[in-house]
């Protein structure tokens, strides 16, 4: 481990000779997997912070040496055994945390709103540290009920509602709300508006929760580098996109290093790009060695959310259709199911398929779903349409997807 260690410092280094700025980013970005303490992750930042922003030659030059003096410092720290047993020990920490450590455990959970007549039934739910949770469904279904139920703004009729590791680390008494809450994070769909630069408003959430003086300064500083949001630090509201709005979002819920992170529609009103890039973050987010959370996450993009997830709970009029890992979806299933896109109408599909055993063939609306025998697979059905002179604009295996589900 210890020449390990060596070795890549020694990369950083040349590194931050060929390119002092991104050398810099690489600096901060090892000092968060390797350093012993926050006051090395916190000099990173300031460095690389420092560099960004000075114009004068002479102080870059400075920065530079500052940077490859503190690489230094991770060798010889490594050299006593420091950062090679710290290391390690979050490694194997992660491992045991992604197995064992429940921050949120529901069972039998039930509420029904009279007035509506909705209301979800004996609903269960397991949310892990160091996992992401996918909850999907059609909207009205249960998803945001759920939510507000494990972060506390909701009380169920009845079922049973604990949270093991928040009382195992943090001494809270089982049943105390108030001290609960203090470990859960919820980020609505729609994002309340507020006033001030980005940074001012971290700092005042730090503040709410205790956390002041320079612990207050270097944790802020490390959010805004972790998210991104180097160059919009200093932005309002009206100054920031729809993603960016997220971004900060989720700043103000993660600086003050929550166990629990519950995010209501997240991707709804983002572009492609920045769907790809918060959902990045969240899973980079998850398993972090240093502050790993549980996330919990609805969304409409369904393979999007099976594609990031760990876990996949799938909500039907209040009922909880399916629960489970994301590679045990389709399992049990006693057919495949396709989904694909073609102008010929269903009677033209029907008439060049006749020759082909398949159960079921739809009209969604804006594609075809054709239900098959399980021994039919993905790339046999394809020859298949090619063969029969079918025009596909878009072919995609749902056997194991939730969209199944819904179709």
């Amino acid at each position: 481990m210890e020449k390990q260690i060596h070795h890549l410092v020694s990369e950083l280094k040349a590194s931050i000779q060929e390119d002092p700025l991104q050398g810099a980013g690489a600096l901060v970005e090892f000092a968060m997997e390797n350093a012993s303490d926050n006051k090395q992750v916190h000099q990173a930042l300031v460095l690389k912070m420092n560099y960004m922003q000075s114009a004068d030659q002479g102080k870059k030059e400075q920065l530079v040496a500052d940077m490859l003096a503190l690489a230094d410092r991770f060798s010889s720290t490594s050299s006593g055994g420091g950062m090679a047993v710290a290391a390690v020990s979050s490694a194997q920490a992660l491992q045991v945390v992604k197995k064992d450590d429940i921050v949120c455990e529901g069972r039998n959970i039930n509420k029904v709103f009279r007035r509506g007549g909705f209301g979800l039934k004996d609903i269960d739910f397991c949310f892990r540290l160091g996992e992401i949770t996918g909850v999907v469904g059609e909207n009205g279904n249960g998803k945001t009920t759920l939510f507000r139920i494990a972060v506390g703004e909701l009380a169920a009729d009845s079922g049973v509602l604990h949270f093991p590791y928040i009382e195992g680390q943090a001494g809270v008494t089982t049943g105390n709300w108030e001290r609960i809450k203090e470990h859960i994070a919820f980020i609505p769909q729609d994002i309340e508006r507020w006033y001030g630069s980005v940074k001012d408003n971290l700092h005042y959430e730090l503040a709410v929760h205790g956390i002041l003086d320079k612990e207050n300064l270097e944790e802020v500083e490390y959010i805004i580098y972790r998210l991104g949001l180097e160059k919009h630090q200093n932005k309002s509201w009206n100054q920031l996109s729809g993603g960016y709005k997220l971004r900060f979002a989720l700043a103000r819920a993660l600086v003050w290093k929550p166990k629990l992170l519950v995010i209501d529609e997240p991707l709804a009103n983002l572009d492609i790009k920045a769907q790809l890039i918060i959902l990045n973050d969240l899973r980079d987010l998850a398993n972090s060695y240093r502050y790993p959370l549980s996330i919990v996450i609805s969304s409409q993009h369904l393979h999007e959310i099976e594609n990031v997830s760990d876990r996949i709970i799938f909500l039907k009029e209040g009922n909880m259709i399916f629960n489970g890992r994301v590679d045990e979806l389709g399992n049990e299933r006693q057919e495949n199911t396709f989904e694909f896109a073609s102008d010929l109408s269903v009677e033209e599909l029907e008439r060049r398929l006749a020759g082909f055993e398949y159960y079921s063939l739809e009209n969604t609306g804006l594609a075809y779903v054709i239900r098959t025998p399980l021994s039919i697979t993905y790339q046999e059905l394809f020859q298949i349409f090619l063969k029969a002179e079918i025009p596909i604009g878009y072919f995609r295996d749902i056997s194991q997807s939730t969209k199944k589900l819904f179709v």
